[in-house]
């Protein structure tokens, strides 16, 4: 059986990923970085940088990233992971609302629906 998740055009898929992208781009301290945010993993000091999680996710969907090339479950699982950072840049307040129309929840509301998830 294959995943919904492919039959989802790939240039919704590209804009969709682009609104975490600039997020984390946006909220990342690159000042002391000294592969400019480029994920290098025999480096120690990627290894043990607090925006590790941050610059993998940057890597793998980066914009010269082809879509295309990757399969449902990557594409799915890097959703996932999307959907957490966004929503972990949510107050609590704010995770009290119903119907909010800022751009995190239309996102978040895009991103869910694409992945099959409610809340």
């Amino acid at each position: 059986m294959t995943d919904p998740i492919l039959s989802v055009d790939p240039a919704t898929l590209a804009d969709l990923l682009a609104y975490p992208r600039r997020k984390m781009r946006d909220n990342m301290d690159v000042r002391f970085c000294p592969h400019a945010t480029f994920y290098n993993p025999v480096d120690d000091r990627c290894l043990y940088c607090h925006q590790d999680m941050e610059c993998k996710w940057l890597n793998h969907n980066d914009e010269l990233v082809a879509i295309e090339h990757k399969d449902a479950k990557d594409i799915r699982r890097e959703l996932v992971k999307a959907v957490d950072y966004v929503e972990a840049q949510l107050t609590a307040a704010h995770l009290n609302r119903r119907a909010c129309n800022c751009d995190n929840c239309v996102w978040l509301s895009k991103a869910r629906q694409v992945l099959g998830l409610s809340r």
